[in-house]
């Protein structure tokens, strides 16, 4: 038995290449990314020294106002962008609205938590307290 390659070599046959095989060179595009925001709240907290420091991308000024072009509406723009502020102004009541029934409604349950919470406390409480108290009691039959 001979091997594939004495094979090939005794019939001068070269070695199949598979051009798939072939490692090129990777291309990837050079990754971007977003600049690292800090809430403003825990900014607050940060040390002076931990601060960012918003030296490199100044922030771009509002134009004074006497450069604002004014905006003159005609009745009819001036209608619709009247029914467009109350359509949201009764959309942002909806949602106040929503989010008080929900706070009372997380309070109570809160509530109602913290009292069953009380009551499994003392039941505990007591059975720990009875418990004790026939240990205590066998502990003494035994010393005598």
């Amino acid at each position: 038995m001979r091997t594939t390659a004495e094979i090939r070599r005794a019939h001068n046959i070269p070695i199949p290449h598979n051009k798939d095989s072939v490692y090129k060179p990777i291309e990837r595009k050079p990754r971007k990314f977003n600049p690292l925001e800090i809430p403003a709240k825990l900014q607050h907290l940060l040390p002076f020294k931990s601060k960012p420091k918003d030296t490199l991308t100044p922030k771009q000024e509002k134009p004074p106002i006497e450069k604002r072009v004014p905006v003159v509406m005609d009745p009819v723009e001036r209608r619709k962008h009247a029914a467009l502020q109350q359509l949201m102004l009764l959309k942002h009541e909806k949602v106040m609205k929503k989010r008080v029934k929900e706070e009372k409604k997380k309070k109570a349950h809160e509530a109602e938590k913290a009292k069953t919470e009380l009551l499994t406390k003392k039941r505990q409480r007591e059975e720990r307290r009875e418990r004790y108290r026939e240990e205590d009691k066998r502990q003494k039959r035994a010393r005598r």
